[in-house]
């Protein structure tokens, strides 16, 4: 997790897992791999992967053939609840474990719109029923989370998925902060 810091004030969390050579992956899953090639005064690389490596977002098409795809949805900035319960309505809530399918249903019916965890998966163990519940509400997943030195509390959260056509999720950098002055005021040069 990287705090951005401004003027020694916390302005923005960063709560996205970094990705390297070595990345733990979902079993089966293709394997990241980053390669680089020097050319002159440039250096490339080039990226293996799947869409699901990391912090990453599960778009309703990963789950269902005619669910939106990543591309369908826009980014967000919106009010979320990290690691404490209160209404969920408008708004993500993000675990720091898998939820079941009847906690799924639940956030669901209050109106949640986002919906993370620190968890490689969603679902308990190999279970599918969370993902089943909430992509087919049309709602997405960010997985992946670093969420192990975030106080519990109410944030908002910032969270750009890649825009790929028609793909079914895509990595996203995702970013907390407590207010909205946090976002207005920070600057990376100051």
């Amino acid at each position: 997790m990287d705090v951005f810091l401004k003027a020694g004030v916390s302005m923005l969390i960063d709560i996205t897992k970094p990705l390297f050579n070595g990345i733990t992956v979902w079993p089966g899953d293709t394997v990241f791999e980053r390669k680089t090639e020097e050319d002159g005064d440039f250096t490339t690389s080039m990226v293996t992967m799947s869409l699901h490596t990391g912090t990453h977002m599960d778009a309703p098409r990963h789950r269902f053939e005619d669910g939106k795809s990543i591309d369908e949805i826009t980014p967000f900035i919106i009010p979320a609840l990290v690691k404490i319960s209160g209404n969920p309505k408008g708004k993500a809530v993000l675990f720091d474990r898998p939820v079941s399918s009847v906690e799924a249903e639940e956030l669901v019916k209050a109106g949640m719109v986002l919906i993370g965890t620190s968890s490689i998966s969603i679902d308990i163990g190999q279970q599918t029923e969370a993902h089943a519940v909430i992509l087919g509400a049309g709602i997405p997943i960010i997985e992946n989370l670093e969420l192990k030195k975030v106080k519990a509390g109410e944030y908002i959260i910032m969270a750009f998925p890649l825009k790929i056509t028609g793909a079914d999720g895509s990595p996203v950098r995702v970013l907390l902060a407590e207010t909205a002055d946090d976002i207005l005021s920070f600057n990376t040069r100051s």
